[in-house]
């Protein structure tokens, strides 16, 4: 009994000298410090903790760098946490955690964005006589303004996308310079300016100055006269203004509508011109029934920049054909090209014929003929699928140096279409693009900015009440959008319903196209700008 009670004395004793574990603790000596509000610039700041047991620190972000990643129990125990620079146009927030024991702490860690605005390489923006809205695209992750100093370009409201654009609407101009505003961009710390060029008329004169027939000319056998058919063309920096009556080619100023003298061939006398890609100028005869002069075959020729000698490069004998009032180039025609020209006079010929060539290495292979199929036409006097005598002819653009490419296909009046052309059928686009008061017959196409874009003529057929039309679309594949539809000069003179004819060409130049066009029934000649 005394042994058992000496065991339970010493156990007593062990057991009133161990003392309890405590509590593990970790804290902020400053609660402030649990969330960092860190600058854009690469910045550290020294926080400190107490722990009363062995410690870690890490860090959940890459940008984010912790000192000393460990240590032992202590007092105000610094911590040095590192931000890099944030580059990036986005805040950004990660945290810290210091582990000790079983304990956990975090600190926040925000870091602001970089700001930024900018508008990339902007510089100019370019807008047409016509005026309407403009887009200013501003890339931006903070508030700006734009403001403009004059007071026909108006800052309106924003459209935010990807990037906001600002919108300016632009009154027209209804003079023939171009004038510039100037806008400015700012916010804190930015400053960006931008010029708003808005173009005038390039010039607009009355036709008879430069081309003195206007109306039909008079084809002696022929049932009814086969209207003169008046084309431009641009070469070697001049306007070519053509009659189509075998009466001298002008050359124009561009830049001012002023004639600068006949055009010299060396002899040959173009009844239509036309342009292809590599700047030479292209030019046809017409044969109507073999009584124009004697002239039974029909020829192309073309004029390379700088040159007074024209030289052949088609020449095709048929004794019932009717061609040279309509021709569409594309590519080199001294290399590979395609070439197509519209017969007519259907009333004879009994349906629509396209002829078509190929050009290789300069040398024209056999023609293709094409009896078009799939379009209106003038219904109204020969039944579905017809034109009429010149003008009332398709006007035709070629999307490539191949036949097979296909073309793009302006309606006669009174559809006023615009189709797609493979081989020889034709499909419908879309439909009046003009009203019936005019007479569509003209088109041209250009590629610019990697797409294809096509001018559209119209001329009206009361002259006195319906000026002169074009429209401006882009094709891409088979989806041809509209552009614009700029409005037109008309000095109205008279009517003619039966010989109303016009043309239309585009250059590209910086900032969108030049369009220019004529119309000898309401006897205008213009050019004006299009931006793009």
């Amino acid at each position: 009994m005394k042994k058992f009670f000496a065991i339970f004395a010493v156990a007593a004793m062990l057991f009133a000298c161990e003392e309890p574990v405590p509590e593990t603790t970790l804290s902020l000596d400053d609660e402030a410090n649990a969330t960092l509000n860190l600058a854009t610039d690469a910045v550290q700041k020294v926080v400190a903790f107490t722990t009363n047991a062995a410690w870690t620190a890490a860090a959940d972000a890459a940008w984010i760098t912790v000192t000393p990643a460990e240590g032992v129990a202590g007092t105000a125990i610094e911590l040095t946490i590192a931000v890099a620079k944030n580059d990036t146009f986005d805040n950004r927030a990660g945290k810290v955690t210091i582990t000790a024991a079983e304990k956990t702490l975090d600190i926040i860690v925000n870091q602001t964005q970089t700001d930024e605005v900018n508008i990339g390489d902007l510089e100019i923006l370019y807008v047409g006589y016509e005026g309407g809205e403009v887009e200013l695209p501003v890339n931006h992750n903070i508030e700006y303004t734009v403001t403009s100093d004059a007071d026909w370009a108006v800052v309106g409201g924003t459209r935010a996308l990807t990037t906001t654009k600002t919108i300016i609407n632009v009154e027209k101009n209804g003079t023939a310079a171009e004038r510039t505003a100037t806008l400015l961009v700012e916010a804190a710390g930015f400053e960006y300016e931008v010029y708003l060029v808005q173009s005038g008329y390039i010039f607009s004169v009355n036709s008879t100055t430069v081309v003195p027939q206007i109306g039909n000319v008079t084809i002696s056998d022929a049932t009814e006269g086969a209207g003169g058919v008046v084309s431009i063309a641009l070469w070697d920096g001049k306007l070519v203004v053509c009659p189509g009556d075998g009466s001298a080619t002008k050359l124009v100023n561009k830049a001012t509508g002023a004639v600068e003298g006949d055009l010299v061939t060396g002899g040959f006398v173009p009844y239509y011109v036309a342009n292809d890609d590599a700047g030479n100028l292209v030019m046809s005869n017409r044969v109507h029934n073999n009584v124009w002069d004697g002239i039974t075959s029909f020829e192309v020729w073309y004029l390379a920049p700088g040159s007074t000698t024209a030289v052949m490069a088609l020449k095709a004998d048929w004794q019932t054909r009717h061609n040279g009032c309509g021709m569409a180039v594309r590519g080199d025609i001294t290399g590979n090209a395609a070439i197509l020209v519209t017969e007519e006079f259907p009333a004879n010929g009994g349906t629509n014929v396209v002829n078509g060539w190929e050009f290789v290495g300069g040398v024209p292979g056999a023609f293709q003929p094409f009896a078009l199929t799939g379009f209106r036409g003038a219904y109204d006097w020969f039944g579905d699928g017809y034109w009429r005598n010149a003008p009332y002819i398709n006007a035709f653009a070629l999307m490539g140096t191949t036949l097979a490419e296909g073309a793009v296909m302006l309606g006669c009046y009174p559809d006023n279409g615009i189709y797609t052309v493979a081989g020889n059928v034709c499909t419908p686009v879309q439909a009046e693009i003009f009203n019936g008061n005019y007479a569509a017959n003209a088109i041209d196409m250009i590629f610019a900015n990697g797409k294809a874009y096509v001018a559209l003529s119209a001329a009206g057929h009361w002259a006195s009440w319906c000026p002169a039309q074009t429209a401006v679309f882009c094709v891409e594949g088979t989806t041809i959008t509209p552009v614009a539809t700029p409005s037109a000069v008309s000095y109205c003179t008279t009517d003619y319903m039966g010989g109303t004819t016009s043309d239309v060409c585009l250059e590209a130049v910086e900032g969108g196209l030049n369009v220019y066009r004529i119309d000898n029934s309401t006897t205008s000649l213009e050019g004006f700008f299009l931006a793009l």
